[in-house]
């Protein structure tokens, strides 16, 4: 070998990676795993080399596809925040050729939605390319596969969507079944003129990979052992700004499809270019990754730039354009690149330290637009996008709830009237909001905050059911504003329900079971704050006992499809409800507990009077018992009716008012008791 060290080394290096790739692949063992169910025809399963996958054979011989375990490929988390391990076969066409599910940990697919709808999704996906175009939910497009959202789990559909294509994907493209920009299509921006380096630095059009001699361990260091600006410099104005018409024009013109030329631009103590390139040709100080790819670069590869000719751009100690070829690079996605450091480390006469570092870059959309948004595309976009007409509407909806409770001085002018609208909103909230949009908010979203302030915080996650997230929004102003009974006594599906079930028996003359303030009242604080604990140490276990909900069984799954217990569960509190007042909501529901406890800040509450202490006429009509015999309101118990409100302007029931009324009727002319009617009138006063 003429240049053994050199061999030695990057030996070394390929080994480890080989080493890794190598241990992946012995994890992925068809003898325990269903690989001839997701790759029919394949007769026996062997490993290639320096890869995370295995090929498979048939009986003559021949690779008929590969099998890959999603988990060796990309990093997908769920609702859960752990992958959906998914086993893919892929045939030599590039055609998803199985599925099958090895691994979850979604608690809405552990209680509640049977794990088989799950099951029939993936399903959708067998015979399908690698490359197509699926979209969950409503497609808007003739060119892509439209496939159902499972029903109440939004977040999960779209991570096994993102799980199952991301394999396909990646698989296929390291398998030279799939191009990478066939994976991910797009095209270059074109511009007509060059840019300024100050428009391309605030464009973010470079990387940039800086490594300090600090960081490469010189003795004494002072300044960068390297400082590399690198870039795609296909497009004109890109290209032509920083090598110059002439040499763009030569090289674009050499360029085959699926080619592309990364310019990389270096100042520093040290050379990107390497002693390789000067002694044969090869580049082994630096190299592109672009997930499970390396491109490394050739002399012949390679064309020297002395200097970058944008306008304003800084002096650089050398430079380079370097072809990509072969479709192995997609720019539509974020790639690295890897600079191999190398010093003298003093231990021998001719051994040395190596070291590497990354540099990322993902082109801007002002440069590389994908066609029909990256697979990668937050799940949160996608979700937004599906369900925007109903966000409109919940929307809306939600804003004619607040500017009822805003307008309260005239929506509960008219007893009659606010009874109506209370009426009109709790049906809307049950048929609308529960029945058709599954929108029901859970204690389970609180104790998943809770889990996120513990193990991390995950923004996306609650993002990605658009709806929940909305009434979220809305209970944390409303509740604060006019505390919990807004969404508790308004908009909750569930309390909508059994309380339209209660006035229903009530209209059917159902004798009904008056429960004043007992102590009962705080079970649910109970419950709540034993979820808590649990749900942070087991948040599978959590989700199970958090089934204290009706939930899931009134809104997300037919109560009569589960388990004899959840039945019974369900049946058992709406009979109560037929007999009383929203049993469930005044004693055991864990969410209102957390509501109340955050409600009970509320700033602006039903309005009363210095002669309410005295009096029980809003008292005896009040159902969650929320007034005190001192005539305040307990915040923690009001769901917010406002029939004492109604009461508190209707001079035909409130005593100040009618008391007012008469003495005012009885002595026209001013000659009333002046002293009562200062007692009324301060009567009358607010508290």
């Amino acid at each position: 070998m003429k240049h053994p060290l050199l061999a030695v080394s990057l030996g070394v290096l390929v080994a480890g990676w080989a080493g890794q790739s190598m241990a992946l692949a012995e994890g992925l063992d068809c003898q325990s795993l269903p690989c001839a169910e997701v790759l029919p025809g394949a007769t026996r399963f062997e490993p290639v080399e320096g890869a995370p996958y295995v090929a498979g054979v048939d009986a003559d011989g021949k690779t008929v596809g590969w099998v890959a375990r999603s988990t060796d490929l990309i990093d997908v988390k769920a609702y859960s925040g752990k992958p959906l391990v998914t086993l893919l076969g892929l045939d030599t066409k590039g055609t998803i050729a199985g599925l099958n599910l090895l691994e979850h940990s979604e608690p809405i697919l552990l209680v509640g939605i049977p794990v088989q709808r799950l099951y029939d999704f993936i399903s959708h996906y067998v015979g399908l390319p690698a490359t197509a175009k699926v979209v969950v939910g409503s497609a808007g497009s003739d060119d892509a596969t439209s496939i159902d959202i499972i029903s109440g789990a939004t977040v999960t559909s779209l991570a096994q969507n993102q799980t199952i294509l991301k394999t396909a994907r990646t698989l296929g493209v390291d398998v030279g079944v799939v191009t990478a920009q066939a994976a991910n299509p797009g095209h270059f921006v074109v511009g007509d003129q060059p840019l300024t380096w100050k428009q391309m630095v605030d464009a973010h059009i470079f990387g940039r990979l800086t490594v300090t001699e600090k960081q490469m361990g010189v003795p004494n260091p002072d300044g960068a052992f390297v400082d590399l600006w690198f870039t795609l410099a296909d497009p004109p104005q890109i290209g032509r700004a920083l090598m110059g018409d002439y040499n763009y024009n030569y090289l674009t013109g050499k360029l085959k499809p699926g080619e592309h030329l990364l310019v990389v631009l270096g100042n520093g103590s040290s050379s990107f270019k390497g002693s390789g390139y000067v002694r044969g040709g090869i580049f082994d100080r630096v190299r592109l990754e672009q997930g499970m790819h390396e491109i490394t670069f050739h002399d012949v590869d390679h064309t020297n730039l002395p200097e970058a000719r944008a306008q304003g751009a800084p002096s650089f100690k050398e430079g380079g354009v370097f072809v990509i070829h072969g479709g192995t690079l997609d720019p539509g996605a974020p790639f690295n690149l890897v600079f191999l450091g190398s010093r003298y480390d003093h231990r021998g006469a001719f051994t040395r330290d190596f070291r590497e570092f990354r540099g990322a870059l993902r082109l801007p959309s002002s440069v590389y637009v994908v066609e029909g948004g990256p697979l990668d595309e937050p799940m949160y976009v996608q979700a937004w996008r599906n369900r925007r007409t109903d966000a409109v509407l919940l929307g809306a909806f939600l804003l004619f709830v607040m500017a009822v409770f805003a307008l309260r001085r005239i929506t509960t002018a008219d007893p009659k009237r606010i009874k109506w609208i209370h009426l009109g909103v709790l049906t809307t909230s049950f048929l609308m909001v529960g029945i058709y949009m599954h929108a029901q908010p859970s204690v389970t979203q609180t104790l998943t905050l809770f889990d996120s302030t513990v193990h991390g915080w995950r923004w996306g996650l609650f993002a990605s059911a658009p709806l929940i997230f909305m009434l979220w929004i809305f209970i944390a102003i409303t509740s604060v504003i006019w505390g919990r009974g807004v969404f508790c006594g308004w908009v909750c599906p569930y309390g909508a329900m059994t309380e339209l079930i209660n006035k229903i028996a009530i209209k059917l003359k159902v004798p009904q079971i008056v429960i004043r303030r007992t102590a009962a009242r705080f079970l649910r604080y109970g419950v709540f704050a034993a979820l808590i604990p649990i749900f942070l140490h087991n948040s599978v276990l959590g989700e199970k006992l958090a089934e204290v909900e009706p939930f899931k069984s009134t809104f997300l799954v037919p109560f009569w499809t589960r388990e004899a217990y959840f039945i019974a569960w369900w049946v058992l509190l709406v009979g109560l409800a037929v007999f009383t007042y929203r049993p469930f909501c005044r004693f055991l529901c864990p969410l209102g507990a957390g509501l109340a406890l955050f409600g009970s800040l509320r700033r602006s509450g039903p309005r009363r009077r210095k002669f309410c202490s005295s009096c029980n006429i809003c008292a005896r009509g009040c159902e969650p018992a929320a007034i005190l015999p001192d005539g305040t309101i307990d915040p923690k118990e009001c769901l917010s009716c406002m029939d004492c409100e109604a009461t508190y302007r209707n001079e035909e029931v409130c005593p100040p008012l009618i008391g007012i009324e008469r003495l005012m009727a009885k002595h026209p002319r001013n000659t009333h008791d002046e002293a009562k009617l200062e007692k009324l009138l301060d009567a009358k006063k607010d508290v």
